[in-house]
């Protein structure tokens, strides 16, 4: 908890002010806020003040500290930005420095990544960052917020048709759609701090966005879960990982951070109980004989389950494991998942109770994790 106080750090009469927004430590990231011809401005400053009080209300002084260390530099920066303002007067219009764009997605990723629990969102915008740099160029430090136009966007657009990634590979249309769906939401929320009047994506036809493919996963079969069981390490906690989460269903982000606390052991069934990372939803899941043969030597019962390696590692060992399996299809660990709700259907069980499962919150999720087998359309029609 915070109990710096901010209110006494604007004078009575300021015309900018300094704000704090909730992040999700529990601290402050401080904003200056000021309305200027009509239309109100926030400027994230990049300065956070941290909590500095516990639960029980005992005051770490170190912290209290920095913080008002940080509250005096949020205090210099207000006063010599509303003394430039002020001298300014009639002129401001012309003088006052613009929003750079590149600088806007800037403080968007930080914010994103003080006010979300997973990372995942950041990196999809630091991988805008990254296209949008490629796009502009060296004039990426010279385009304003108030420069994106529909042309702008429709020049954006043209340049992910060729666009690569960092590693010199062609971007796929998924990928395009996706940077872009992301680029329009950083618009929208311009559009809320009252930097731009309306989001100039929206003046665009349909036709003129980036459509995606549609490449939906495909989930393992019964006889390539088999090829993969048959040429399995029991040494890899990789693929023991994978086995365990074609069972269970779980995300590698959760099984990364799976314990043995997670799971309590009785005669009558084997349970594990988490907070799954990605919902911040609690999921409660009796595990069948096959899950309970992938625990790693249950005996120890502290720490970690599975002390994975980095993505890079894992994508590496998937591939070399399905390419000994013999297996053709792209697998990928989200792949266990895909499978364990295919094989649920497959056994006959309502895609009602799999949702719960599987943890989602939407049924609609849920129908998209589940491939429906040739062998079963056939025993549908056959049913006519």
């Amino acid at each position: 908890m915070v109990t710096t106080c901010l209110k006494n750090i604007n004078p009575p009469h300021a015309f900018v002010r300094i704000y704090g927004k909730k992040t999700n430590n529990g601290g402050l990231s401080l904003y200056l806020n000021y309305t200027l011809n009509k239309k109100r401005v926030q400027r994230c400053m990049r300065l956070y003040v941290e909590p500095d009080t516990d639960k029980r209300g005992k005051v770490n002084k170190l912290i209290r500290i920095e913080n008002l260390k940080v509250l005096h530099r949020a205090s210099e920066r207000r006063n010599e930005l509303e003394k430039n303002i002020l001298e300014r007067n009639s002129d401001v219009n012309n003088d006052f420095p613009r929003v750079k764009l590149i600088d806007y997605l800037d403080d968007f990723i930080e914010e994103s990544k003080l006010s979300r629990k997973s990372d995942s969102y950041a990196r999809v915008l630091e991988c805008l960052s990254f296209h949008l740099k490629q796009f502009l160029g060296k004039k990426v430090e010279k385009i304003a917020l108030e420069d994106v136009t529909p042309e702008f966007c429709r020049d954006f657009i043209h340049y992910f048709k060729e666009a690569k990634t960092n590693k010199n590979k062609k971007l796929s249309p998924t990928s395009s759609e996706h940077y872009f769906s992301f680029f329009k939401v950083m618009l929208d929320n311009a559009v809320r701090d009252d930097l731009l009047w309306s989001n100039p994506i929206l003046k665009l036809k349909k036709y003129e966005l980036i459509k995606s493919v549609y490449n939906p996963q495909e989930a393992l079969s019964n006889s390539e879960l088999k090829q993969l069981k048959a040429s399995r390490d029991p040494d890899s906690i990789v693929q023991t990982a994978f086995l365990f989460s074609c069972y269970t269903g779980l995300r590698v982000s959760d099984i990364r951070l799976l314990s043995w606390e997670n799971i309590s052991f009785s005669p009558e069934k084997v349970e594990m109980n988490i907070i799954m990372k990605k919902t911040d939803k609690a999921l409660r899941l009796k595990l069948c004989k096959e899950a309970i043969n992938y625990l790693p030597d249950p005996i120890k019962q502290t720490g970690l389950v599975f002390d994975l390696p980095g993505r890079t590692l894992i994508s590496k060992q998937l591939y070399k494991w399905v390419k000994d399996a013999k297996i053709k299809k792209k697998v990928v660990f989200h792949t266990a998942r895909h499978t364990f709700g295919t094989m649920l259907s497959e056994k006959g069980v309502g895609i009602e109770v799999i949702q719960k499962l599987m943890g989602h919150t939407s049924i609609n999720t849920t129908s998209i994790y589940i491939d429906v087998s040739d062998k079963a359309k056939d025993a549908a029609i056959n049913l006519l």
